[in-house]
């Protein structure tokens, strides 16, 4: 009787079992939270990536999107964006996420940052995540998305007397695009609800040496004494973390 007391006493225990909370939105001390869903137009914009496909935001829906504007010729920021977005990236796939996210590098220079210049970046960062595309598409594609999210972008010419050639082709560069530095999240119902705004922090040894060697002064800058206010991977993973929990 009394091991039959003794396993009904068992029986009827209950263990309170502590949830982990649930992430809050990073604050505004990190970026811009809004929630507003990107019009068909947005959407339906056909790109191309690296690799010759056409594809187009509404090709993710059900995931997880990490937008970034991008430049392969940039000297200023856009190595550190590009390698502080590809070290999320690879953190999110270490974590077993990678297959419900996707990160996007679309260029504000389509005329040069044809396929064959994309895919020679990608490789660039070697190994490139699978689910890390860059992409390019007409001027009139490119114009339309980031006038909708607000980049800014501004052709100027290459200083005089000053030669800065393409890294991968050798080609002489006539002008430059300068831009704003932001990082943009969708939702899986293609929603934008998160934005990162300016450059980030970037280790020296993630930015490929090639583009170190194209970095110019201010870029060198850039990388050796990032700003206390750049954004950084745990912030971008802890926007995605919150998106996780919030979009089911």
């Amino acid at each position: 009787m009394a091991t039959l007391a003794l396993a009904l006493a068992l029986g009827g225990c209950t263990t309170d079992v502590q949830q982990p909370p649930s992430p809050t939105a990073p604050g505004a001390d990190v970026g811009t939270r809004l929630d507003a869903a990107l019009p068909a137009r947005i959407l339906d914009l056909p790109f191309t990536t690296s690799d010759g496909r056409t594809i187009t935001l509404r090709s993710f829906a059900g995931r997880l999107v990490a937008v970034s504007d991008a430049m392969t010729l940039c000297q200023e920021t856009c190595p550190m964006d590009t390698a502080t977005f590809v070290q999320t990236d690879r953190a999110e796939q270490q974590a077993g996420r990678g297959g419900d996210e996707v990160f996007l590098s679309i260029t504000v220079d389509p005329r040069r940052d044809v396929p064959k210049q994309l895919a020679a970046y990608r490789r660039l960062y070697a190994p490139p995540p699978a689910n890390w595309l860059a992409l390019t598409g007409s001027q009139s594609t490119v114009d339309t998305l980031w006038n909708y999210l607000g980049v800014y972008r501004h052709r100027v010419p290459e200083p005089a007397g000053q030669i800065v050639r393409n890294w991968r082709t050798g080609v002489p560069l006539t002008y430059d695009v300068q831009h704003s530095d932001e990082v943009f999240f969708l939702d899986r119902r293609g929603h934008e609800r998160f934005v990162l705004e300016g450059p980030p922090y970037a280790a020296s040894q993630s930015v490929p040496a090639t583009l170190q060697k194209f970095l110019n002064a201010q870029g060198r800058a850039n990388l050796a004494a990032p700003a206390a206010t750049n954004w950084t991977e745990a912030q971008a993973r802890a926007v995605l973390d919150w998106l996780h929990t919030t979009t089911g």
